[in-house]
């Protein structure tokens, strides 16, 4: 019996005059999990393409599955074939669709010429497969109704069904599962139960290619890691014998260590607090975002006081209402009470709405970048410069060459790669995309910039980028709400966190204490308290 699950030789790929894939190879140990490693557009998500025969590679490329050579390219479809499943960055689900019907595949019965579903049967087995990974589902609940926390559980568990499937029905002992960036949408305790599937499905003699920017996910769950960069293999290594820094170094070579890009005095991912005093804001009544009262949602009743050039952080538990804050405060949710007052200007909260929002100074960053923040087939350029795309427009004609050598420009100083402003932005990859929804947004001048998630699935050098626009924004006077799952995060970009429990600002913790321990802290003391009124750090950590 073979060794290796999976096996790939001399893999190249490329599109147009972009090199994305040059001779790389790589091998999945049966009964490990492997680490995919790489910045954002290093080629990973094209390799993983080539295995689910989406791309075809170039002429050379070789692929074993389980000791048996499989021609190249694959056909459509023929990787579920070959024991091989993936969880794509999209989750690969039908949205409009039902859990149930998303699931379903195959299983109709024929009649005739008519094909006719047991409806209730398949619900009730699709509840039970569901329950038996852990996924507490509604089969029948419109997949994009549900957060995005369930859609991904959902996709991971229709892959590993479908894995399970295949071996009862082949009687292999081996497969493999792709997850492609599986903690995105995940809170800490979804995190753990995806790491114990992952764990069920290796007990079986199964593999998992685990792909993640998430270095404590890819400690605790990789056997071993395969970093690519610049579209090569640069590195395979046993997660025994290797630091997060030497990790780091593999991915971004040894010019990028730490990151401290707000100059708060403690790298990200530092646990010690700042050792720099405070920045002076000012907090006068009218000056800044003054938030009172808002409510809608899970928010009861938030106050919230952001200066301008102050990054207010906001922490909380999944359905402490942090999350739903940005959106309310743009109106893209609608708030039933509350007021907003920027910069002298009073908004009742419950009669916001996005173009108000722009009109004040308002920018958001949802954390859903594909659905909610670029249009995937329109190009870079018309990406970044939708909301400023009347200062192209002269006599009722488009300057479509004045548009293109902005974006040029813009997308130069962002670092955005591929350089060409003419690709749909939906080819590049998460970092530069979110780089183009960044510059978006900067374009109009915001006063104040919303952000949710503004750094998941992106690299360690894209994530550095974005920083370094962000603060400088910062340092012209924008104001910003920081919304996190990533307490590191928070602990190296705010001024200030403020703790969000039961829908209310529960704590807040200054800089001069803020690390990832405090944070944390923070707010699982919040959750365990009723009380409403702001307590310091050292009495929510009591």
């Amino acid at each position: 019996m073979t060794t290796t699950a999976l096996e790939l030789h001399h893999v190249s790929k490329t599109f147009g005059a972009t090199r994305a894939l040059q001779d790389v190879s790589m091998t999945v140990e049966r009964g490990e999990v492997l680490a995919l490693l790489g910045e954002n557009g290093c080629g990973k998500s094209t390799l993983v393409k080539v295995m689910a025969g989406v791309y075809d590679p170039e002429p050379g490329a070789r692929m074993v599955v389980d000791g048996r050579e499989v021609a190249l390219p694959l056909e459509a479809g023929a990787s579920r074939d070959l024991g091989l499943s993936f969880v794509h960055q999209d989750l690969g689900l039908a949205r409009p669709l039902t859990v149930l019907e998303n699931l379903l595949g195959g299983v109709a019965e024929r009649s005739g010429s008519r094909v006719r579903i047991r409806w209730g049967a398949e619900a009730r087995k699709a509840r039970a497969m569901l329950r038996s990974y852990g996924v507490n589902v509604d089969p029948l609940a419109v997949v994009n109704h549900l957060p995005p926390v369930e859609q991904a559980l959902v996709a991971i568990a229709r892959a590993a069904e479908e894995l399970k499937q295949y071996r009862e029905r082949t009687g292999a002992s081996s497969s493999v599962l792709v997850l492609d960036e599986p903690t995105v949408f995940l809170p800490e305790d979804e995190v753990q139960f995806l790491f114990d599937l992952v764990r069920t499905i290796v007990a079986s003699g199964s593999s998992v290619v685990f792909i993640s920017h998430d270095l404590p996910a890819i400690r605790e769950i990789a056997d071993r890691v395969t970093v690519l960069r610049d579209g090569k293999l640069a590195a395979n290594a046993r997660m025994s014998e290797v630091t997060d820094e030497q990790i780091v170094e593999m991915i971004v070579g040894p010019a990028v260590a730490k990151l401290d890009t707000f100059g708060h005095g403690h790298a990200h991912g530092g646990s010690q607090p700042a050792t720099v005093p405070p920045r002076e804001f000012d907090r006068s009544p009218g000056v800044g975002l003054h938030v009172t009262g808002l409510r809608g949602g899970q928010v009861r009743g938030l106050d919230l006081h952001v200066a301008p050039g102050e990054v207010v952080g906001l922490a909380g538990l999944l359905g402490s209402g942090a999350e739903e804050v940005p959106y309310l405060l743009f109106g893209a949710r609608q708030a039933t009470d509350g007021e907003l007052v920027l910069d002298g200007r009073a908004v009742p909260a419950a009669r916001q709405h996005p173009g108000q929002a722009v009109g004040m100074g308002l920018a958001l960053i949802p954390a859903d970048r594909r659905r909610d923040a670029i249009a995937p087939a329109v190009s870079v350029a018309e990406n970044m410069m939708l909301l400023v795309v009347r200062r192209f427009s002269r006599g009722g004609r488009l300057r479509n060459g004045e548009l293109r050598s902005t974006a040029d420009q813009r997308a130069e100083a962002l670092d955005v790669r591929p350089r060409r402003t003419s690709l749909p932005v939906g080819t590049l990859s998460g970092g530069n995309a979110q780089k183009v929804v960044v510059g978006k947004w900067l374009e109009i001048g915001p006063r104040v910039l919303l952000l949710h998630e503004p750094t998941q699935g992106v690299d360690i050098a894209a994530r550095a980028e974005i920083y370094r626009v962000i603060k400088r924004a910062t340092e012209t006077g924008m104001a910003v709400v920081w919304v996190s799952s990533d307490f590191d995060e928070l602990a190296a970009v705010c001024d200030r966190v403020v703790v969000v429990s039961g829908g209310v600002a529960a704590a807040e913790i200054p800089l001069q204490d803020i690390s990832p321990e405090a944070i944390t802290s923070g707010v699982y003391g919040a959750s365990t308290s009723e009380s409403t009124i702001l307590p310091t750090v050292e009495q929510v950590a009591r």
